[in-house]
């Protein structure tokens, strides 16, 4: 069923800029991580992520171990688009491609890289692409104007998605709902010499969601969407102290205050793939404007290295938790 997210269910757009107080809701999508289909001889020795609202960036550093070159697959998967949840509960600013609608770009010592590209439409297990673009609609009814393509369909079609078990009418005639889940996958074939180190580099613009923190998040429960920011960040003393004073809360249970948060989600634990996880891991974090508020769960201890970012680096990572940064305006 279609589900509502906010009063004005439209896109948030991601600059944040603009009053503290808005009236549009959206959630995130995490993306993230290089999937390699053999991991036995190829390390990862380092990795440089940089993660800000509107903006990731990941340097590698990919050494084979192997005595013989290596030519294998590797991937990068968006995370699934659940179309029916999403019809009116929209996901953050997205772009006009509805197959690269990340910007994903990615390039191999400097080189860029002609990445193939599979996005596929799936109702639980099966494979109904062909069924979709027969209907004459695009796999990603996400962008643009998908949904109402959809609406719009002539009725026998529209039947005929219902009979597949693919749409479903929600009592009127330009309401049709999309059941299936798109899968989206960038991959290529990357050349690993021996006993060399390679540098890969790709970058995208993350999928923001936007919704609102409020004096009631400072409960122990759950919000409505079913996450609880201090525990799923978490946020500490000093963080909860500076939102409070932010939201002009003098005392705890005080009811008043709004603020936009941001959620920027990461999977870091795809880096278990290759072998032995990461060696060396640097992160950045960009909060975009000094009066913001960040949080998010890290291991390591984050040291600020300028008006908006922070910095930390580990080693020898096996990531068990992936990231989920939040910002606070």
């Amino acid at each position: 069923m279609r589900k509502f997210m906010g009063a004005a269910l439209c896109c948030a757009a991601m600059a944040l800029s603009g009053s503290a107080i808005a009236d549009d809701s959206s959630a995130a999508l995490g993306a993230g991580g290089l999937q390699f289909t053999r991991a036995a001889d190829i390390r990862m020795a380092r990795e440089d992520l940089f993660i800000s609202p509107n903006a990731v960036r990941i340097h590698y550093e990919f050494a084979n171990d192997a005595n013989k070159d290596v030519d294998s697959l590797v991937a990068f998967p968006l995370p699934d688009i659940d179309l029916y949840e999403y019809a009116e509960s929209p996901v953050g600013t997205v772009g006009n491609d509805p197959v690269n609608f990340v910007d994903f770009k990615a390039t191999a010592n400097g080189q860029r890289i002609p990445v193939e590209v599979e996005q596929r439409a799936f109702v639980g297990t099966r494979d109904v692409t062909a069924i979709v673009k027969a209907a004459g609609l695009p796999v990603n009814l996400l962008v643009g104007d998908g949904y109402q393509t959809l609406d719009k369909l002539p009725a026998a079609k529209k039947s005929a998605l219902e009979k597949a078990g693919i749409a479903e009418n929600g009592g009127g005639p330009d309401q049709e709902y999309p059941k299936w889940t798109v899968r989206t996958k960038f991959y290529w074939t990357q050349h690993f010499p021996a006993g060399k180190t390679i540098v890969l580099e790709h970058s995208y613009k993350p999928v923001t969601g936007q919704t609102f923190f409020t004096s009631y998040d400072f409960d122990e429960k759950p919000g409505d969407d079913g996450r609880h920011w201090i525990k799923d960040t978490c946020m500490d003393g000093p963080t909860l102290a500076a939102i409070r004073a932010k939201m002009k809360l003098p005392r705890a249970g005080q009811d008043q205050g709004l603020l936009n948060i941001y959620s920027t989600d990461f999977i870091l634990t795809t880096a278990n793939n290759w072998k032995n996880g990461i060696g060396t891991l640097h992160l950045t974090v960009d909060k975009l404007k000094p009066g913001n508020i960040m949080s998010l769960c890290w291991a390591g201890n984050l040291k600020k290295t300028g008006p908006t970012t922070f910095e930390s680096t580990l080693t020898d990572v096996q990531p068990t938790k992936d990231i989920q940064l939040v910002v606070l305006e």
